[in-house]
């Protein structure tokens, strides 16, 4: 379904990424189905596993990740994983009125956070805002050259915008999936950000951004 946050100005790219919206999700939901369910243990460490082999974090980064909702690949060992190199977690969380996303300290993974806007769980209000130096992506589908396809509501892309502009340091942007989200090409419009990385259960890909 096309929402209204993603039309375009295109007609035909709308319809064309709600076409694959559709078909894409499907896919995910197929793949978290034969694994177990998309928390499944196994292929969650093993993504974890491609993670931290590929991609170098420090103590004291700011690495931003989500809460798994539905079937989406569950991103919580890997974000365990970084807290315990000294990695600063944060969650996403909507703000009223606004399509930028604020970035709030989690230090419980364990423990489901209270549902903020539209259900997705996020940290209370009064937990400490902090600036990512790395945001661990939620995605329906991605492609070759570092596209991704989301739920239509422009938030990362607004987002990621947003921190790359202003933000004095080089902001990551990581997608996170099952290896079946990948295809050859999606369609784009100028607004649309790219991936630095995609990370799924069979291994890790850089993309080379022009545009830095």
């Amino acid at each position: 379904m096309i929402t209204p946050d993603s039309f375009t100005g295109d007609p035909d790219l709308d319809r064309r990424k709600a076409s694959l919206r559709a078909k894409l999700k499907a896919r995910r939901a197929e793949a978290a189905r034969a694994n177990d369910g998309a928390n499944g243990p196994a292929i969650a460490a093993l993504a974890a596993d491609r993670f931290m082999a590929a991609i170098p974090i420090e103590a004291g980064q700011v690495v931003s990740g989500y809460w798994p909702m539905e079937d989406e690949l569950d991103p919580r060992p890997l974000l365990m994983q970084l807290q315990r190199k000294g990695a600063l977690v944060v969650l996403p969380a909507v703000q009223q009125g606004s399509r930028l996303l604020q970035f709030r300290l989690c230090d419980d993974l364990t423990c489901l956070p209270p549902a903020g806007a539209y259900g997705i769980p996020a940290p209370a209000a009064n937990a400490t805002p902090l600036v990512p130096d790395m945001l661990l992506v939620p995605l329906v589908g991605f492609d070759t050259a570092g596209y991704r396809l989301g739920m239509g509501g422009g938030y990362y892309d607004a987002t990621l915008q947003g921190l790359r502009a202003v933000v004095e340091k080089k902001i990551l942007a990581v997608g996170y999936a099952f290896a079946v989200q990948q295809v050859a090409e999606l369609p784009h419009a100028a607004h649309d950000e790219r991936l630095d990385w995609a990370v799924t259960e069979r291994g890790a890909v850089r993309f080379e951004r022009r545009d830095v």
